[in-house]
C-alpha cells in the first residue's frame, strides 16, 4: 500500500528538496531528499557537505526533520525582514574582505537583494551579504577616512555592484 506524505510547513516532499536533518550525534544540518520510498513512509536524506556514506533513511513524520531556514535569522530569533537590515547607508561598519578579514568600510547602499554595496577604506567597492558586515565599534567610529568618489561616478560603480551580484 502506498503512503502519502504528511502536511508539514515548510517542507516538500520531493526529490531534491532541501531541508534540516538531525544526525545521529543530535546535530541538525542542511540537507536534501535523495530518493522517497512511498511504502514504508520514509525518504533517503543527504547531509549537506558530508560524504554519502552518511545519508540516512528517515522517516517523514520524524521529529529528526524540519524546514530549512536561514541560520543569521534562526540564530536572531526570527526577526523580521525589517529588523534584519540593520544597518544605515552612510554607516561605518567593518566588511569581510576576500582574505575573511574584516576592515573599516561605508555602506553606500542598501540593494534590494539583501545585500549591501560597500566601499573600503582604500577606495574599493564591493557588494556583500549581510553576513559579511560587522557593526563598527563605537570607539573607532569616524578614525578611518574613507576616499571619497566623485558623484557622477558613484551610480555607476553602485549598478555595476548590482550586475555582478
Amino acid at each position: 500500500m502506498t503512503k502519502k506524505p504528511p502536511n508539514r510547513p515548510g517542507i516538500t516532499f520531493e526529490i531534491g528538496a532541501r531541508l534540516e536533518a538531525l544526525d545521529y550525534l543530535q546535530k541538525w544540518y542542511p540537507s536534501r531528499i535523495e530518493k522517497i520510498d512511498y511504502e514504508e513512509g520514509k525518504m533517503l536524506v543527504h547531509f549537506e557537505r558530508w560524504s554519502h556514506r552518511y545519508d540516512e533513511w528517515i522517516y517523514w513524520d520524524s521529529n529528526r526533520l524540519r524546514p530549512l531556514e536561514r541560520p543569521a535569522l534562526r540564530k536572531e530569533g526570527l526577526k523580521d525582514e525589517e529588523d534584519f537590515f540593520d544597518f544605515k547607508a552612510g554607516e561605518e561598519v567593518l566588511a569581510r574582505w576576500t582574505d575573511c578579514r574584516y576592515y573599516p568600510a561605508k555602506i553606500e547602499a542598501i540593494n534590494k537583494e539583501g545585500t549591501f554595496t560597500v566601499q573600503f577604506y582604500d577606495g574599493v567597492i564591493r557588494c556583500l551579504k549581510r553576513m559579511h558586515i560587522k557593526a563598527m565599534p563605537e570607539d573607532a567610529k569616524g578614525q578611518v577616512r574613507v576616499f571619497s568618489i566623485p558623484s557622477h561616478l558613484q551610480g555607476c560603480l553602485l549598478e555595476q555592484c548590482r550586475i555582478h551580484i
